[in-house]
This record gives structure tokens, C-alpha cells and sequence, in this order.
């Protein structure tokens, strides 16, 4: 329940606010009354104070003087004035003091209760996330002391191919990683992909609330806590269970999936879907993670789930044709000279084997076609588009020899690297998107259906590329020009705030404070 104030030197007009309002409709419990600066004062003393109603014009101390003193007091106090005539400079001062809103009297009693009921709303607001920063101030702190570990290390580089493990080097690898009790342990990779959050979080916030997230994975989801959750160099992050526990019917391993998705739903205020893989040997795990990649890649409608490879279809692991798991990454990387040495190198070999059938040829291209779609897909590209248009180089085509399948491998890595390295990328198609757009609201779901990628790859990517979350580049986009209209230009800034979308002009005000450390005014008469 909430508590009002009503200041106005004039009795009958608090009288009629009060009686013409319906407090119990708005949760208001107690309504207290005031009619001069002193007196509202006096009962901030003794109560605090949700939301005041305060008449702008007053002999003994006006509005502006009262707002002055409460935000020194009670920051947290909501404030809509009241007033006779339009007084430009009362409602500038107003809404330098971050003032909620103003209305002209007399007042229309419906619209002053919708009024009210906003600015609750937007109490109730700043205290969930109050409560929620609160929440997860533990994981912050834990977060700035956590130290890189050799077994993060590790499997990042698994992952991202730095380390290419096989049946004859893993034993080592495991040794010179100081993780030989690992030597026989199969491995279960678990996905799991933070769709969206539920709120406005910065960067750094973001940061914050998935590592709590991870924290969480591995409170729920590793078997008394063997194996490892970590989130890799691109910003996934991976439950990796060590051995055979999970297969006990007691565990219930996608049970907890669905647990551990509602809490983090309820309690971290985000959507998250798992994605489970299949039991894999340490040569086989990367490419189980590879294939869950995929599939969250090709998911691009439902949040809050819980996926295994197997009910996606998915068969087994089987072993994959060497090397072609880490042309992914040349390619990705722009690294087209080492990619194509690679695939002449490939062909040789293959050259060598005695009796290689032409269902031999087939095999290879489909695992080459397989990395082409991942590749493709996750940049938001069609493989229909870029190469239909190339001459003899049609997707359905099939090579009769090793002299044209390389031949077509090349051409299309070559395509492939022109497209992602030298045209626009998906991120400028995004970026131009967004300014396109800035006067209508944004949604990462609505820029991830624009270039056909699952919202969570897409955050991941935009962060990694440009160095800030979506959500912060559009905040900084807005304001900066609003920035330079308000220095720049006569026009109103209401108007300005409008431009950008902004109908709620405290809103503007406040995201624009929140940038510059300044109100749009202040910047405005700097400006003059």
C-alpha cells in the first residue's frame, strides 16, 4: 500500500482532489493533507511519502521550493504538480527537478488518477530493481574476485578449436592440462542460452546477472558438482557434466533443466532455454557442442524450453571428417589463404586413399555443406541467394571427382569470405536498422526476426563486435542525437524527446541524465 500528499493553500481544492480521486482503487491506504510548505514538511518528518500532489503557486513557499527540499529528504517521492496557468518557467524548474508530471487546473479528476497511477507504477518499478540489484550484489562481488582458471582455459580452446583433440592426443592433452582424472570420463554438454531479459540491464549489469546465471547452472545442474560451467570467449555459456552421474533416474537431468529455467525466470527476471547434447568422448564433445550451436541458431521462436539432440533428431556423434570442425573458425576469422591451403591439403590426402568411391566425395560434401549453412545462418545470410547467381555453382550440385570438389569448395569459401569481410556485415545491417528506427520502440526479438537469427546469438554477436549490448547502443544512439538537436536547434524539447520516441518526457529526461550526468535543460542553456 502507498501513502499520499496533497499540499494546497487552497482548502477546497484539496478537499476535491481527495474526495475525487479513488485511493483505494490505487492501493492508496493513507491520504494526509497539507496547505503550505511548513506544514508538508512536518509530515514528511513523521511518515514517508510515496506520491505528492502539490500546487505550483503558494505565498508561503511555492511548489518548486517544496520539490527542492523532498528530493533532499525523500528522493524516492513522486511529484506531480498542479497548476493555474501555463508558467513556463515554474514547469522548467519542475522538470529540472525531476518533477513526474504537471497538470493544468482546474483538474479533470480521471485524468489526474491516471496520472497518479503511472507514477506508482514507476515507484513500483525502482523498487523491484532496487530489490533485484540487491539480489545479485553477492554474485557482483564474487564476479571481481573471480581469477582465470587452467580448466576455463581449457575447454575455451576446445570449443574454439585452439586445441584440435583426437583419439591419439587426448591423453596428453588432459596431462598437460593438469586434468589426467578426466583421462576416461565421457562428457555431457548442456547449452544454455539467455534469450532475453525481462528488463533494461547496462553492459556491465548484463554481465553481472549471467554470471549469476552460470553460479546458478551449477548449483542445479552439475551432479555434486562434477564438472564445469564456464561461458566461452563468444559469450555462450556451457554446463559441461564429467562422467555418468547424471544418468541416475534420481538426478533427472532435464527435470532440473526445467527447473532451473523457471527459476532463472523468476529470480534473474530473464528468458533462458537449455539445450542438452549427447554423452561424448573429449574428441567428440566439441563437435556435440558444435551441433547445439545449431540448434539454437535454427530456434528462433520459443524461449523458456528445455531441447535435447536427441528429440531434435540428432543422431550419436559420429567422428567428423578431420579438420573440417576448425575451417569453421578460418573462415569466421577471415583467414582465407590458411583456409584454402587447408582444403588442398584435405584433397591430397583423399587422393591418396586407395578404392575412394564416390559415395566418399558425397560424404565429404556434406560435412563441407553442413559448416557453409552454420556459417551462413549465423550471419544472417541465404545460401540461395549468394550462390544461385554463380555460374555452375548450384547447391544441388554434385562433384564426380576430387579435381572438382575442390574446385567448388574453394570457389565457395571464397564467396563465403567476400560476403562476411567485405560487404556488410550482419551487425551494419542491424546498426542501420536501429537508426531507421529510432523513433519507434526496439525489441532485440524484433531485430533478431529481422535478420533471421535466434535473439540470444545475436546480443552475443552485437557485444562482441561493437563492444556494448544492444540495448546500450540504441540508449547512446538516441541520446546523442537528441544531444545535438537540443544544443543545436530551437525546437522544443519535448519535441526532441518525441523524436526519438520518448511520449513520456520524465522517461526522456531521466535516460538523458543517466548518459550525460545533465538535464536536457542544463545542456540547452550551456548551449545558448
Amino acid at each position: 500500500m502507498y501513502k499520499a500528499l496533497i499540499v494546497d493553500d487552497e482548502i477546497y481544492a484539496v478537499m476535491g482532489i481527495k474526495s475525487g480521486v479513488d485511493w483505494e482503487k490505487l492501493h492508496v491506504s493513507e491520504v494526509y493533507e497539507a496547505y503550505n510548505m511548513r506544514d508538508a514538511l512536518q509530515i514528511f518528518d513523521r511518515t514517508p511519502i510515496d506520491i505528492m500532489i502539490c500546487d505550483i503557486e503558494m505565498p508561503r513557499g511555492t511548489g518548486i521550493e517544496l520539490l527542492e527540499k523532498v528530493n533532499e529528504i525523500s528522493p524516492e517521492t513522486e511529484t506531480i504538480f498542479l497548476t493555474a496557468h501555463s508558467a513556463f518557467d515554474f514547469m522548467k524548474r519542475a522538470i529540472q527537478l525531476d518533477g513526474f508530471d504537471y497538470l493544468l487546473k482546474p483538474v479533470e479528476f480521471d485524468v489526474l488518477q491516471e496520472t497518479i497511477s503511472k507514477a506508482l507504477a514507476s515507484i513500483e518499478e525502482e523498487r523491484e530493481l532496487h530489490k533485484l540489484r540487491k539480489q545479485y550484489k553477492p554474485y557482483y562481488d564474487m564476479w571481481r574476485k573471480k581469477k582465470p582458471l587452467i580448466v576455463d582455459k581449457f575447454w575455451n580452446d576446445l570449443f574454439s578449436g585452439r586445441i584440435v583433440c583426437t583419439p591419439d592426443n587426448a591423453a596428453s592433452i588432459l596431462e598437460e592440462h593438469e586434468l589426467s582424472d578426466l583421462k576416461d570420463a565421457p562428457f555431457l554438454p548442456i547449452l544454455v542460452s539467455v534469450e532475453s531479459w525481462l528488463r533494461e540491464f547496462s553492459t556491465k549489469d548484463e554481465e553481472i546477472m549471467e554470471y549469476a546465471i552460470r553460479k546458478g547452472a551449477a548449483e542445479m545442474l552439475l551432479p555434486a558438482g562434477s564438472g564445469e560451467v564456464i561461458q566461452t570467449k563468444q559469450g555462450v555459456n556451457v554446463v559441461v557434466i564429467a562422467g555418468d552421474a547424471w544418468k541416475n533416474p534420481l538426478f533427472d537431468l532435464h527435470s532440473r533443466c526445467e527447473k532451473y529455467v523457471q527459476n532463472c525466470h523468476k529470480y534473474f527476471g530473464c528468458n533462458v532455454s537449455c539445450y542438452i547434447g549427447t554423452s561424448s568422448s573429449l574428441y567428440e564433445v566439441a563437435e556435440t557442442y558444435r551441433q547445439l550451436l545449431e540448434i539454437e541458431y535454427n530456434n528462433l521462436n520459443k524461449s523458456n524450453q528445455v531441447y535435447s539432440m536427441t528429440s531434435q533428431g540428432t543422431h550419436s556423434i559420429q567422428t567428423m571428417i578431420p579438420r573440417i570442425s576448425t575451417w569453421t573458425i578460418l573462415l569466421e576469422q577471415g583467414k582465407l589463404e590458411e583456409l584454402q591451403n587447408e582444403i588442398r591439403c584435405r584433397i591430397s590426402e583423399m587422393k591418396k586413399i586407395q578404392g575412394l568411391s564416390l559415395s566418399g566425395l558425397e560424404g565429404f560434401r556434406h560435412e563441407f555443406m553442413q559448416m557453409v549453412h552454420y556459417i551462413l545462418h549465423k550471419n544472417g545470410l541465404s545460401a540461395f541467394e549468394l550462390f544461385q547467381p554463380q555460374e555452375g555453382m548450384l547447391l544441388n550440385a554434385q562433384p564426380r571427382n576430387l579435381e572438382q570438389l575442390e574446385l567448388s569448395a574453394l570457389r565457395m569459401v571464397g564467396i563465403i569470405h567476400q560476403e562476411l569481410h567485405q560487404n556488410h556485415s550482419v551487425i551494419q545491417r542491424i546498426q542501420y536498422y536501429i537508426k531507421e528506427h529510432l523513433s519507434e520502440p526496439i525489441t532485440r526479438e524484433q531485430l533478431a526476426s529481422y535478420v533471421h537469427l535466434n535473439p540470444a546469438y545475436l546480443s552475443r554477436l552485437f557485444k562482441r563486435e561493437v563492444g556494448e549490448s544492444i540495448t546500450d547502443y540504441i540508449l547512446h544512439l538516441r541520446m546523442s542525437l537528441a544531444k545535438d538537436l537540443i544544443e543545436s536547434s530551437t525546437m522544443p524539447i519535448s519535441d526532441v524527446a518525441k523524436t526519438f520516441g520518448y511520449h513520456n518526457f520524465s522517461h526522456f529526461s531521466k535516460m538523458f541524465r543517466k548518459v550525460y550526468d545533465a538535464s536536457p535543460q542544463q545542456f540547452r542553456q550551456q548551449s545558448v
